[in-house]
């Protein structure tokens, strides 16, 4: 399977700047579960997608933060 994970740094960013992250991707695609996961980790945060369509669509979305 292919990977369908996108990473934001956290490095250099502010707590606005999260929600705001946070909050665009759960207004496009729900609540965490049904189309994706998300997993904080040291370095960064992961979205992981269950579909292409999906994730291609949460790349243009978060491309400034990318």
């Amino acid at each position: 399977m292919e990977n369908l994970t996108i990473k934001i740094q956290w490095t250099g960013q502010d707590n606005n700047w999260w929600n705001e992250i946070c909050a665009d991707v759960v207004e496009v695609f729900g609540l965490p579960g049904n189309k994706f996961t998300y997993h904080p980790r040291d370095e960064d945060m992961a979205f992981t997608f269950k579909n292409q369509k999906d994730y291609n669509l949460c790349q243009i979305l978060l491309s400034e933060y990318i």
